[in-house]
């Protein structure tokens, strides 16, 4: 509550500012603002106000501004600006943030982005948007400080002095030879304090790590958490560096990736936008066939239920617990199966983990179904005591078995998904629903036929 008052009490002034055209309140509001902070507030003005604070801000501080805000607003400015202010913002903006917004904009308004764009610029961003959506060509940037070997470290500081306003990060320099082959890299702390007469040469580190162009964007993520890098270098098929990645880029794979596999997993088809941002036909895209495909898995569990009628009519208290069956199986099923998902995704769990995975489940699975069966039955008998013992012991033997079941099937099926170069994330929740439901009441009726004599 009192984050939101301050909020409103800095549209207050902001908008107080526009009003009285007051060009250095404006540019020293922006300067001393948090541009993150600041984005949300600018983007509640209208388009008019908008076009006056690009007009009046450094060009620095406006492109970054422009990227921070959402890909509506990014195209309703693009509509409005002028070719030079168009400009002004691609002198200013990274080139993998111009690709991204590109890709956002319809193609007449990109093209009036491209005209702007000078022919250095229009070839980056075409280098860009040529590599397949989701690759780390994709997410690079192009703009990175690279010396050749043979300089001195005087020499390479001087360089990167001039070079410094270009490039998307100074903290590392990247080691090329004559045709741009990647040799190694070098830190601007061990240039500072290295001899300035030693070569580059001497001091670059060689054992480094890297990405090609090609590579998933998840495998590259994997890389940074494996490396513990802020930067890493990319390379093409013959060794030559064409690009860098840096670490903000990989938060906003991670919360890419994470928020497909939330989807997914939830039986969700991922949405291009946000939940906010998106239509509500693409919503119920997203949605409605996962939903089509349960249903049509629900007929199996209907059937099963028809085959055991008779059993049913001579003891109707079966029917009271089958909804605890299957939810309880269906959630030890997924409790299995989002734990097994999350290390495929963060510790590298792969299919030669099987019988690990296997063993595990199966004793974590039995604990839990004994701890479960024996609570069902204190349950039964205190609140339903006249089904009786025999009831009770029946229900709560295939609760047992429905959750080692269950658990089993979720740990092993997103490896065996990996292994046919599946997405678990997006085959186990609906298959687990299907198998778990249908296998429990089976179990179920064929366990009561045997123990009650139905």
């Amino acid at each position: 509550m009192e984050e939101q008052i301050i909020q409103e009490g800095d549209m207050e002034r902001l908008r107080g500012l526009v009003e009285a055209k007051d060009v250095p309140g404006l540019r020293e509001y922006f300067a001393k603002s948090n541009i993150v902070d600041v984005t949300p507030l600018f983007a509640r003005l209208a388009v008019q106000d908008k076009l006056f604070i690009f007009k009046i801000l450094p060009p620095d501080i406006s492109a970054d501004l422009f990227t921070y805000l959402t890909p509506d607003d990014q195209q309703e400015l693009i509509k409005e600006f002028t070719g030079p202010q168009i400009k002004v913002m691609l002198d200013n903006v990274y080139s993998d943030d111009v690709a991204d917004f590109i890709q956002e904009l319809p193609a007449n308004m990109a093209r009036k982005v491209l005209q702007a764009a000078t022919k250095e610029q229009r070839e980056e961003i075409n280098l860009l948007l040529s590599y397949k959506d989701g690759t780390a060509g994709s997410i690079m940037s192009t703009e990175y400080l690279e010396l050749k070997a043979g300089l001195t470290v005087g020499q390479a500081i001087e360089q990167v002095k001039k070079q410094q306003t270009d490039a998307e990060t100074v903290e590392v320099c990247y080691v090329v030879d004559g045709s741009r082959k990647l040799l190694g890299q070098v830190n601007l702390y061990d240039m500072i304090f290295a001899k300035r007469k030693a070569s580059v040469g001497e001091i670059m580190d060689t054992n480094i790590a890297f990405v090609r162009t090609s590579e998933d964007q998840e495998d590259v993520m994997h890389d940074f958490q494996k490396y513990d890098a802020s930067v890493m270098p990319v390379v093409n098929g013959e060794d030559r560096l064409i690009g860098i990645i840096t670490i903000d880029d990989i938060m906003d794979v991670m919360e890419e990736e994470t928020t497909e596999d939330i989807h997914r997993m939830a039986a969700v088809a991922p949405l291009e936008q946000s939940y906010v941002d998106s239509s509500v036909p693409a919503i119920i895209k997203s949605r409605l066939p996962w939903l089509m495909i349960l249903l049509l898995s629900a007929t199996f569990t209907g059937s099963i239920i028809s085959a055991y009628e008779n059993q049913l009519a001579l003891l109707p208290a079966l029917a009271t617990f089958i909804p605890m069956l299957m939810d309880t199986s269906g959630d030890a099923g997924s409790q299995a199966s989002t734990m097994v998902i999350r290390s495929i995704a963060v510790d590298g769990l792969r299919p030669r983990d099987f019988m690990k995975v296997l063993g595990k489940e199966l004793w974590v699975s039995v604990m839990c179904g004994v701890g479960l069966a024996a609570l069902n039955v204190g349950r039964i008998m205190l609140f339903n005591p006249d089904y009786g013992l025999t009831v009770a012991l029946t229900m709560s033997f295939t609760l047992f078995c429905t959750v080692v079941m269950a658990s089993v099937l979720g740990g092993t099926l997103p490896l065996i998904a990996v292994l046919f170069k599946l997405d678990p994330a997006s085959v186990v929740s609906p298959m687990i629903t299907a198998i778990v439901d249908a296998l429990s009441l089976i179990v179920y009726f064929e366990i009561a036929v045997q123990l009650v004599g139905l």
